[in-house]
């Protein structure tokens, strides 16, 4: 990667990821979507608006 332009910390973070995705760090339950209540769309009706309302 760093032949390729990327700076260390970046490479060095892409490494440290595939290293803990070998040795089964990641939970299989956190890959595993829980269906809400509320659609997306709803979500940004109710909080974003009017949080971005000034």
């Amino acid at each position: 990667m760093l032949q390729y332009g990327m700076g260390e910390s970046w490479a060095q973070g892409l490494v440290d990821m595939a290293t803990a995705h070998n040795e089964d760090v990641y939970e299989p339950e956190a890959a595993i979507a829980t269906p809400s209540p509320t659609s997306f769309a709803q979500w940004c009706e109710r909080v974003l608006k009017p949080a971005t309302i000034t």
